[in-house]
């Protein structure tokens, strides 16, 4: 077992080398997971259960197959790992005051060249000769796209992934930063998964509205024979529309109260370890052995694998409550009136029931009173 106590120093290191190895611990994530399903074949049922049982809000990935769901989030985290290291390599000197817009090009610029490329390696893996014709009006179709932009910025996260950036690339916060050196250090790996899972969402989300029935392009993708969606078109539109609906509520009213709350919510990566029927590995041991492992039902296989999990980062926000504006601002004040008016009315409503309590209480006593004098008077005349 590992031990649980850890010195300031031993912890302090430990918050370097997360910081350090940030990408490395990500991706040696993403490659498990894919070499977990290259040999170990298919295990959509069980992450696509555990990932709906757990979500907290729908997402546009869980429309997308096991295989090609984890080659998207490869191809979007080998995206920004490739847009981080040309900037940090190049000789040319980034302006900090412009960061925030550096960052938000390269959100914007990453989207369609990473649906592209996991759209290519998709056609390849099925043998399929991409159609060049119709690759080229899907970059026109896609180019100039900024719906992966704009919902970053209204879920209040832009300036978060501009930090992260900034943290990876010099190790130090820009001046005037409004977030702390130990939020990147403790939390500096689930705000990069966080940022590669809603790159790769927004991607997905533009796919299936490529393929949905009501898209301009359904038929010609269609036609590639690729199967990446594995829902039915009913079960599609569904999902599409449940995420829309979510995602509304969630930047207008979910992300003010986590505001309020000090929080960030975060898509994590959570790895697991690959349960596999006991059944088979039951031979290899002694009797007392094949009793547990049949009460268990399943052995733990050395391969990994990730599901999509959620976490919350406590953090200061003051900053970016002061610059609510439009619904969100009165949905702020609305949150505060809520806040003052609540206790009284708990308290009415509390006086109020115990009142009609005491009331029915009172006048049932009385009626089975009523009731049981009138009995014994009846039996003693007969």
């Amino acid at each position: 077992p590992e031990d649980s106590t850890f010195s300031g120093s031993a912890m302090k290191n430990d918050e370097d080398f997360n910081l350090k190895f940030a990408w490395d611990i990500v991706k040696g994530k993403l490659v498990n997971s894919l070499n977990a399903i290259e040999h170990g074949g298919n295990l959509g049922n069980r992450v696509f259960g555990y990932e709906q049982e757990h979500a907290k809000r729908p997402l546009s990935l869980y429309a997308i197959a096991e295989g090609p769901r984890l080659r998207l989030l490869w191809a979007s985290f080998q995206w920004l790992k490739k847009e981080v290291d040309n900037i940090s390599g190049s000789s040319v000197i980034v302006c900090m005051d412009n960061w925030l817009t550096v960052t938000s090009e390269i959100i914007q610029k990453s989207c369609q060249p990473v649906c592209m490329s996991w759209l290519e390696k998709e056609l390849c893996l099925e043998n399929s000769k991409p159609d060049k014709a119709l690759l080229s009006l899907m970059v026109e179709k896609l180019k100039g796209d900024d719906t992966v932009l704009q919902n970053i910025r209204k879920s209040g996260k832009e300036d978060l992934y501009a930090e992260l950036m900034c943290f990876l690339i010099f190790g130090s916060l820009r001046e005037g930063c409004c977030y702390g050196y130990s939020l990147f250090t403790l939390h500096g790996v689930a705000i990069l998964e966080d940022l590669v899972i809603t790159l790769a969402d927004g991607i997905a989300s533009m796919y299936l509205e490529l393929i949905s029935v009501d898209g301009d392009m359904s038929n010609e993708m269609n036609s590639l024979g690729l199967i990446l969606c594995t829902l039915s078109t009913r079960a599609l539109q569904r999902l599409r529309n449940e995420v829309a609906l979510n995602q509304w509520l969630h930047q207008n009213m979910e992300a003010v109260v986590s505001m309020y709350e000090d929080r960030f919510d975060l898509c994590t990566l959570q790895s697991q370890f690959i349960e596999e029927p006991s059944k088979s590995q039951t031979e290899k041991f002694s009797w007392w052995k094949k009793l547990t492992l049949r009460k268990s039902g399943s052995v733990l296989s050395p391969s990994r694998y990730v599901v999509i999990s959620y976490i919350s980062v406590p953090v200061k926000r003051t900053k970016e409550l002061r610059a609510l504006i439009g619904w969100r601002y009165y949905f702020s004040l609305f949150l505060e009136l809520a806040d003052i008016a609540m206790p009284l009315i708990r308290t009415i409503f509390a006086k109020v029931s115990d009142a009609i309590s005491f009331f029915l209480v009172c006048l049932i006593g009385r009626s089975v009173g009523l009731i049981y004098t009138g009995i014994r008077q009846s039996l003693r005349w007969k």
